[in-house]
């Protein structure tokens, strides 16, 4: 499609001319199949991964259809999981909407008195994370009734963070008489609920494949010593131009972009503590490439967009193999192939082979020297000279729901181990 493509799915010509200014002149699958329920003003429920447009996918209708607000009444809402995904929203909208449409952001962390000041100015679509919306409606200081079009995005996300019940008060306070849209990259249990609690009569939008998938990356997991992994990471960046590390802990976040940066490698940290400036310096540097590693908590598994984004390092494994999906989703956006490494312990090893076999992987750990030359070049696809791990396989029920003995032989689709022996993988 050229631009027309917008207008045939009846985009009005302004926001058409707004998106050429911007060089978007060709919809993604996710927006040329939703767009036009979207604007005939029906409830949607979108299944979409990071990076495949849906911002504008519910961004479009919202500025076409929203009507100008009464001060502290916005007339569109869009919730949002993280302050960073706020402010990626409200740029889009802002772009695509010109100066015709008032978006504004609201988050915690940030001046409430600014916030209530540009409410009091009259916002048309307001783009919020949940406890900041809460907060504005327990002082009373917003007023929601007058919502036309209400937004759900990352709602897997939202419902991992636990924001359901912050998100169902919400909408509570919202008129009836409205039309909601949902985005998720899962459309499973959790978010169910809330298709079933919100939404009347959805039409349902699937692009398969469009979210990142662990077929789109190559992943790689190697045993090592606890002590040795800031020598892996500052091994693998070192061939890469940016790298995120994903730890558990704001503490850890800040010990090990400190001990890279004593090594002489450009890293900051990025985590939910920090403030909100130092948390848009840090992103800032990362995605100039002023900084070359990024070490995040789980806050930035979803929601950050980084282009160009060559290798996700798992230095402190996942809780789950929905988290392990989030974090290495950064380095495969948009169709993009990707490279993730797994820094295992040994007391975890089977933790992941169990974790792979969740996710769809072949199961498989090896050992690869510190001084192999390939570690440093993995993010532009080089191989290593590696010796695979031996496992003990018992049989037992794991935590994912799914027996340990149950781990393949090999890498290329062999016969299954059978339960309680010793395997190389």
């Amino acid at each position: 499609m050229s631009n027309s493509g917008f207008a045939l799915l009846g985009v009005e010509a302004n926001l058409c001319r707004n998106l050429a200014a911007h060089g978007i002149t060709t919809p993604t699958p996710i927006q040329a199949i939703t767009l036009a329920d979207g604007l005939a003003g029906r409830d949607i429920c979108g299944k979409a991964g990071t990076g495949s447009g849906k911002t504008l996918a519910f961004g479009l209708p919202l500025l076409q259809n929203v009507r100008r607000a009464k001060p502290s009444r916005p007339t569109a809402l869009v919730l949002v999981p993280t302050r960073e995904l706020a402010m990626q929203v409200a740029e889009v909208l802002g772009e695509a909407g010109g100066k015709e449409a008032r978006v504004d952001v609201f988050y915690g962390g940030s001046s409430m008195d600014r916030q209530v000041k540009s409410l009091r100015r009259g916002i048309d679509i307001a783009v919020a994370t949940p406890g900041r919306m809460i907060d504005l409606m327990e002082r009373r200081l917003i007023d929601l009734s007058d919502l036309a079009h209400v937004v759900i995005d990352e709602a897997d996300r939202m419902a991992d963070m636990g924001f359901v019940p912050q998100v169902n008060k919400i909408l509570a306070g919202a008129g009836p008489d409205r039309q909601t849209m949902l985005f998720s990259a899962t459309l499973d249990a959790d978010v169910a609920v809330l298709v079933r609690r919100h939404m009347n009569d959805p039409v349902t939008h699937e692009v398969q494949g469009e979210q990142p998938t662990v077929a789109a990356m190559t992943h790689h997991f190697f045993l090592v010593d606890p002590s040795e992994r800031l020598d892996y990471v500052e091994r693998m960046s070192s061939g890469a131009e940016r790298t995120l590390v994903f730890v558990r802990t704001r503490e850890g976040a800040d010990r090990v972009a400190e001990r890279l940066r004593d090594r002489g490698v450009a890293a900051e940290a990025f985590y939910g503590g920090l403030r909100q400036a130092a948390r848009e310096r840090a992103l800032r540097k990362f995605s100039t490439g002023r900084t070359s590693v990024l070490v995040a908590t789980d806050v930035a598994a979803r929601g950050l967009d980084v282009t160009g984004l060559d290798l996700v390092v798992h230095y402190d494994l996942p809780e789950d193999h929905k988290a392990y999906v989030h974090r290495s989703g950064r380095t495969a956006r948009g169709g993009a192939e990707g490279v993730v490494a797994s820094l295992v312990p040994r007391h975890q090893v089977r933790e992941v082979v169990r974790l792979q076999q969740v996710v769809g992987l072949e199961t498989g750990i090896v050992q690869v020297a510190l001084a192999d030359p390939g570690l440093a070049g993995i993010s532009r696809g080089e191989e290593c000279s590696s010796e695979p791990v031996e496992i003990a396989v018992r049989t037992e029920r794991s935590e994912f729901g799914i027996q340990r003995g149950a781990a393949r032989k090999g890498y290329r689709g062999r016969p299954r181990a059978a339960a309680g022996r010793s395997k190389r993988y």
